[in-house]
């Protein structure tokens, strides 16, 4: 209430600066306060505020109005992971095929790497994200989706450059192979691939119990995580990774949501389209999960 309030008060000073618009829009879409972040998205074109209006649009179940803003949104060109995952999914959820911009089969664009047969995964890895985790300057972020863990605050590879050096640079390796790998696709999330990109990551600690509920990385491309520990399995699909087109709590029940199950073990790299959902199984383990995730940006 009080970053609302200060954010209305801020519209009060200065009704035309629309990044406020899109702040509050964010916050209240974050809210599950769909209906008045639709109203803020519409007052403004900063960054991908249409790209969020889509979205509150899908989530009322505004089905005519959503399709009216798709297509001028793809009409116009537009091509991000946003637009991609909703066009996946409202054809899942109203049966309606249209043109999607960015990855039309994402499911087909998951890669599962072991960096442990090509790096020194002990001391680049292991090493670096113990070290960061146990330093007392590392402060971590309250994550709504994680249940029993821990997330650090702000992006690992500027906040610890020197640290972080050597695995932004196998990430861009990796990255760059992904690329390749798929170089005779005809979908925009390789033919548009950026010509600049940043590496946003975060780590991840999580206890026994614990899981990341479905969601995706909006300001994403292509998103990826590195499995720095993975506990003993306790059943074959503990603490893997689940990519897929929908949350099976927003589907019909009669709709079969297609999803990839990654088997994750220490030393794995999954590699994904930002446009898919993800989520976590959840596992009963002594010792802690620890995941480096990140984004592949376009600047």
């Amino acid at each position: 209430q009080e970053a609302e309030s200060c954010y209305r008060q801020a519209i009060n000073i200065n009704p035309n600066f629309k990044e406020v618009f899109y702040n509050l829009g964010v916050m209240l879409y974050e809210a599950h306060k769909y209906e008045s972040a639709a109203e803020q998205f519409k007052l403004t074109d900063f960054s991908d505020s249409k790209s969020y209006l889509l979205r509150c649009l899908f989530l009322l179940d505004k089905k005519s109005l959503f399709y009216d803003q798709y297509d001028y949104l793809v009409g116009k060109g537009e091509i991000n992971a946003i637009i991609g995952s909703l066009g996946c999914r409202s054809s899942l959820k109203y049966g309606i095929e249209k043109r999607n911009l960015f990855c039309k089969y994402p499911l087909k664009y998951v890669l599962d790497i072991n960096l442990k047969n090509k790096y020194d995964f002990e001391t680049v890895f292991v090493g670096t994200a113990n070290k960061i985790l146990k330093a007392e300057k590392t402060t971590f972020r309250a994550q709504s989706l994680l249940t029993n863990g821990l997330q650090t605050h702000g992006n690992i590879f500027s906040l610890n450059s020197e640290l972080t050096n050597k695995i932004e640079e196998i990430i861009r390796i990796e990255v760059d192979s992904y690329k390749y790998y798929y170089k005779n696709s005809e979908e925009g999330l390789i033919k548009n691939w950026p010509a600049e990109y940043t590496v946003s990551g975060w780590l991840i600690s999580m206890k026994s119990g614990s899981q990341i509920r479905p969601h995706m990385h909006e300001r994403g491309w292509l998103s990826g995580s590195i499995y720095i520990n993975v506990p003993p399995k306790t059943n074959a699909n503990s603490g893997n990774l689940v990519v897929c087109i929908e949350d099976d709590q927003l589907i019909n029940k009669s709709i079969k949501n297609p999803k990839n199950i990654v088997n994750v073990t220490t030393g794995s790299l999954a590699l994904f389209p930002a446009s898919l959902l993800h989520y976590t199984i959840p596992f009963e383990a002594q010792e802690e999960r620890i995941v480096l995730a990140f984004d592949i940006i376009p600047k």
